[in-house]
């Protein structure tokens, strides 16, 4: 698993928005200052993840900009059920498979070719103004060293 993709992951499905069910839903900008990768994990100098809910379905942009100036543009539409849906614009990866753990916390895996690349366990703060993005194993849950915080526009 190369560490940059995990870090990019991370920011692609977390926003909040307080009236919404969904804990994802909003617009994101990432707090840098907040923000810590782990080992190899690429920088970012800044980052917009933004996500819609509509009904059972979200649909999420991130715009990412690193520290060396490369830009990347990453999408996706998925719904809570456990499956895999197709990845736009994130390297090394094709799906992402959400699971829902209750009203303020997200799981996602993503996968290149059906097997793991990296996971992530997204928890919305109580009052909806901040997201933070903890990395984890895609296999075992269990959790690695990169966190990015993210606050609510």
């Amino acid at each position: 698993m190369k560490p940059w993709v995990a870090v990019f992951g991370i920011g692609l499905v977390f926003f909040v928005d307080v009236a919404s069910a969904d804990p994802l839903a909003g617009t994101w900008i990432l707090n840098v200052g907040r923000t810590h990768y782990g080992g190899g994990a690429e920088r970012r100098r800044e980052e917009t993840v933004a996500c819609e809910a509509h009904g059972k379905i979200l649909s999420c942009t991130i715009k990412s900009a690193r520290i060396d100036g490369k830009r990347l543009v990453g999408k996706f539409t998925a719904a809570y059920d456990g499956k895999p849906y197709t990845v736009a614009g994130i390297p090394d990866t094709d799906a992402v498979i959400l699971r829902k753990v209750d009203e303020h916390v997200v799981d996602a895996s993503f996968t290149r070719k059906g097997r793991p690349v990296f996971g992530y366990r997204a928890v919305k703060s109580d009052d909806g103004r901040s997201l933070t993005i903890v990395s984890v194993s895609p296999e075992s849950r269990t959790v690695l060293n990169s966190v990015v915080v993210y606050d609510r526009q």
